[in-house]
């Protein structure tokens, strides 16, 4: 027998493929943002934006794959670069932060928000760009208990 455990978990997509997405996935967080790439278009959904940062063009993980997603019309991707060689540090609260016009339209439009990676500097980061967009923390409180913003954070331990 297989058992499926509901983990009561807020991390899904929406019902709905209409409604766009927002996914903020840095570094190995890009992970599960990949699997609602691969679901959003399978069934056309073509509001994807996602926020992706690395060090450098070498830490580009699933560039192949996610330049696919963005060439075939299925992704809008934005992508920091925190260690790039001759360019300043850029995290994907300065890319959110810049887009600010992009988010408001799709959040005005029902867009979820999806966080995944560090708790400890990004989560907290990320969270205070779409604050600053959206006119107060309130508002993005009014999105997690709405299940529209939703993180899947972790943080390193220091022994």
């Amino acid at each position: 027998a297989v058992f499926v455990k509901d983990t009561g978990s807020s991390f899904r997509l929406p019902a709905d493929p209409a409604t766009p997405i927002i996914m903020v996935g840095p570094g190995t967080g890009v992970a599960p943002m990949r699997g609602f790439l691969q679901d959003r278009a399978s069934s056309g959904a073509r509001d994807n934006v996602l926020f992706f940062g690395c060090r450098g063009e070498d830490d580009f993980l699933y560039r192949e794959e996610l330049e696919g997603f963005q060439a075939t019309g299925f992704l809008r991707l934005f992508v920091a670069f925190s260690r790039r060689v001759g360019s300043q540090k850029t995290y994907v609260q300065h890319l959110i932060a810049a887009q600010a016009d992009l988010m408001r339209d799709l959040l005005g439009r029902g867009a979820h928000v999806y966080v995944c990676g560090d708790a400890s500097k990004m989560a907290p980061d990320v969270r205070a760009a779409f604050a600053e967009i959206l006119g107060g923390p309130s508002e993005v409180e009014d999105m997690v208990a709405r299940a529209r913003y939703c993180e899947d954070v972790w943080a390193a331990q220091s022994v």
